[in-house]
């Protein structure tokens, strides 16, 4: 079977993948002390918007199906692997294909456009309270703790 240059760079992008989401906490801590992405946050955060990425990633990045802070995801470690994701995706089937995430072809999301998305994302912080802070979650976590007595 022949495979498209595409194909296997989108192979080599999943083992690559894999490999920095081994590598645990380390790359969470690297996205932080790395440089602020190239593109318009405030532009971004609209595009955020326009095309219903807080439907899956919730409006502050943390809330949704899919959380985009604190995740040490690979996927937005940088704004190339980013923008690498969303083309193929969109220009060639993924190798598990799933509708999860859509498409974002240039013609539906120009790298200008990807470069801003990816800069209001980098923006967003983890604002979850610790357990501890939350008296009610609190009591629930200590109660799990406790063996069941009927």
């Amino acid at each position: 079977m022949k495979r498209s240059s595409k194909t296997l760079c989108l192979l080599a992008a999943g083992v690559a993948a894999c490999w920095i989401a081994a590598a645990g906490p380390a790359g969470a801590q690297n996205r932080q002390n790395s440089p602020p992405a190239a593109g318009d946050a405030t532009a971004g955060k609209q595009l955020f918007y326009d095309h219903g990425c807080y439907g899956c990633h919730g409006f502050n990045g943390e809330t949704g199906a899919r959380d985009l802070v604190a995740t040490n995801s690979p996927i937005i470690a940088d704004v190339g692997t980013f923008i690498t994701y969303l083309r193929l995706r969109g220009d060639e089937a993924p190798i598990l294909p799933s509708t999860r995430m859509p498409n974002y072809p240039e013609s539906a999301l120009t790298d200008a456009e990807a470069r801003d998305i990816y800069a209001f994302v980098r923006t967003l912080e983890l604002s979850a309270p610790e357990v501890a802070d939350v008296p009610v979650l609190r009591a629930i976590v200590d109660s799990a703790s406790r063996p069941y007595a009927p």
